[in-house]
């Protein structure tokens, strides 16, 4: 856009009604590119892995492992995580057969020295009043590796309530499946075949 201007400036007067007329022509193509790349473009395999921005938009589904801190009981489950994400914002619902936990603070990570993706996301089981006091909530930090089938989350988190534990989750969908049962059903149907 800088190099439109300074072409304009050279060729033709700026102020001129014809210089006027061009200005709003490149002004508006240049809208119109950076619309289409902020709305589409950053999703595209070779440009998000060429300016590192992740796509991880669709349901994940996987096994996580808890532990009590305090009694040292172990808990084990299946969990499905929803993640709802443009480019500049970042949401993830988790679903369990018993909680739903929705994400207030989201971050994804690229760090440059390992050439990893990690995604860190506060969250509580209340969407209206994350940190409103005896609410469930905690924090996970996951990290993002493409495998030859699929891709996968794993990490760790850990809660206000004395637990903590692993989760390793593998891209379901590309769709956002907004219960614990029906994504269940799809990653039973999809290990059958």
């Amino acid at each position: 856009m800088i190099a439109s201007f300074v072409i304009l400036f050279f060729v033709e007067n700026l102020f001129s009604k014809n210089g006027i007329q061009i200005l709003a022509k490149v002004f508006s193509v240049t809208v119109i590119i950076w619309g289409l790349y902020f709305r589409y473009g950053w999703k595209w395999p070779l440009v998000s892995r060429i300016l590192k921005k992740e796509n991880l938009n669709g349901t994940w589904f996987g096994m996580y492992k808890s532990r009590n801190t305090v009694t040292g009981e172990i808990f084990e489950g299946q969990i499905s995580l929803v993640v709802r994400q443009n480019f500049l914002n970042i949401n993830v619902t988790s679903y369990t057969n018993q909680f739903v936990s929705f994400s207030f603070a989201e971050t994804l990570l690229h760090h440059n020295n390992s050439n990893s993706n990690q995604l860190v996301y506060l969250y509580s089981q209340n969407e209206y009043e994350p940190i409103k006091e005896g609410v469930r909530r905690g924090t996970s930090e996951l990290n993002l590796i493409h495998e030859v089938e699929s891709s996968r989350l794993f990490g760790t988190f850990w809660t206000n309530m004395n637990s903590n534990g692993s989760l390793n989750v593998s891209k379901l969908s590309n769709k956002h499946i907004e219960s614990f049962s029906k994504a269940e059903e799809k990653w039973l149907n999809e290990k059958v075949t």
